[in-house]
C-alpha cells in the first residue's frame, strides 16, 4: 500500500500514529513539523521528490513552521496530491468560523480532537474519510 502521511511536532503523539499506520498495513511517511513537510511540497511540486506519494493526510494544526491548515491548503494546489483526504488534529477547541474555513477554505476533509480516539475508533475514521474521497473521484 503507498503510505500514509503524518505531519506531527509531539514526538510521542507521531510516533503512536506511525505505529498505528503500520499495523493497518500502510507505510508513514513522517514529517516532525510543517517546515519539513512544507520543505517536502517544494520538492513533489518541482517534481523532484521520487517515491510513492501518500493517499491520505493526518495533521496536526498547531506546530512550528507553517500550520496544518497551511500544509492542506497547499496539498489542494499541489496536482498530484491534490484529491488526497486530509484530516487534521488539535488539543484546542476551534470556534466553528475557525472549523468552516478550515474544511471550505483550505480542503479539510476532518478535524480530530485529541487526545485521539482509540486505535479501532481512528482506524474506522481515517477509513471512512479515505473510501468517501475515493468514491467521490
Amino acid at each position: 500500500m503507498k503510505p500514509w502521511l503524518v505531519v506531527e511536532d509531539e514526538d510521542d503523539i507521531r510516533n503512536i500514529v506511525k505505529v498505528m499506520f503500520q499495523v493497518w498495513q500502510h507505510t508513514p511517511m513522517e514529517f516532525r513539523n510543517g517546515h519539513e513537510a512544507w520543505t517536502w511540497l517544494d520538492q513533489v511540486e518541482a517534481g523532484h521528490f521520487e517515491g510513492d506519494l501518500p493517499e491520505l493526510a493526518l495533521m496536526d494544526i498547531r506546530m512550528p513552521g507553517h500550520k496544518g491548515h497551511e500544509i492542506a491548503r497547499r496539498i489542494r494546489r499541489v496536482e498530484p496530491l491534490r484529491q488526497i483526504p486530509i484530516v487534521l488534529m488539535t488539543a484546542f477547541t476551534l470556534t466553528e468560523s475557525e472549523r468552516d474555513a478550515m474544511l471550505k477554505e483550505y480542503g479539510v476533509d476532518h478535524i480530530i480532537y485529541k487526545p485521539l480516539p482509540d486505535l479501532f475508533e481512528l482506524k474506522r475514521t481515517l477509513d471512512t474519510i479515505y473510501q468517501r474521497k475515493a468514491n467521490a473521484s
